[in-house]
């Protein structure tokens, strides 16, 4: 029997997570748009306010990028939001390797988010997007506490998680757990 889980196949690779945003997660995601509980104002709301916290918080810092996948930020937090130094964290070894090939300069590190290895208060912000809702709800407490060990100034969760009202869950739920493997 078949003993992975969706979203471990998707993300072993930059190759595979590719594929997964592009020809899954993309065409969802439109469909998604036009369905009539779909708020675009929300959407637009919520990116400016993750806009003004990263300005407010990660000018200047060294940030931990806690489920960093294939290194995306790695680019975006320097020279978008002025972050002194960046180092990236991931379970999967082949996503490590494809970050530490398309990013050589940064620095990328795989491990647990349950134990990082990394000392008390070694960073000034540790980030996480979009990794909580891929953890099974008894885990997640857990795993922002240990962020929290590791930051000295602040812990960024960015995640989306049962926002929705009723009966408006149902359709998310299906798409998170078919597209995203998501608990």
């Amino acid at each position: 029997m078949f003993k992975r889980r969706w979203d471990e196949i998707t993300h072993a690779s930059k190759m595979a997570y590719d594929f997964r945003l592009k020809y899954i997660m993309g065409p969802l995601q439109k469909m998604a748009a036009l369905t009539p509980w779909f708020d675009e104002s929300l959407t637009i709301s919520y990116n400016k306010l993750n806009e003004r916290i990263y300005q407010e918080w990660l000018s200047g810092a060294n940030v931990l990028d806690v489920g960093c996948a294939p290194g995306k930020l790695s680019h975006e937090f320097p020279t978008k939001y002025g972050t002194k130094a960046y180092v990236g964290l991931d379970i999967s070894p082949g996503m490590v390797r494809d970050a530490k090939a398309d990013n050589p300069e940064k620095c990328f590190v795989c491990g647990s988010i349950l134990c990082l290895p990394f000392l008390d208060k070694s960073f000034g912000v540790v980030h996480s997007t979009r990794l909580l809702h891929h953890l099974r709800p008894e885990i997640r407490a857990r795993v922002v506490v240990e962020q929290l060990r590791v930051a000295r100034r602040a812990v960024i969760v960015e995640d989306l998680l049962r926002f929705e009202p009723g009966f408006l869950r149902s359709p998310h739920q299906v798409y998170y757990r078919l597209a995203d493997g998501s608990h």
